[in-house]
């Protein structure tokens, strides 16, 4: 299912914007695996105000870790070829 910003501003998400790939965040549905902090703590990090720097990373980094989040609290969409996952 695509969904675009609005839909997912609308469900809860919060945008965190880069120049390929925007990363969508939504606190209620985190279940705290940390897959995110884990495997990608250049573009992760609680530590930090914001804490999801979307271009810390190589595009494909980001999109294999938010691939790994178990309960879709992490989400992207490409600028380029707008794809979603």
């Amino acid at each position: 299912m695509e969904e675009d910003t609005k839909d997912l501003l609308q469900k809860g998400y919060k945008k965190y914007n880069g120049h390929e790939v925007d990363v969508y965040f939504h606190t209620g549905k985190c279940t705290h695996a940390a897959n995110c902090l884990k495997y990608l703590p250049s573009t992760f990090n609680m530590n930090r105000k914001p804490w999801i720097l979307p271009d810390a990373a190589l595009r494909e980094d980001v999109k294999r870790v938010i691939a790994t989040c178990p309960s879709e609290a992490l989400l992207y969409i490409e600028k380029n070829d707008s794809f979603f996952v």
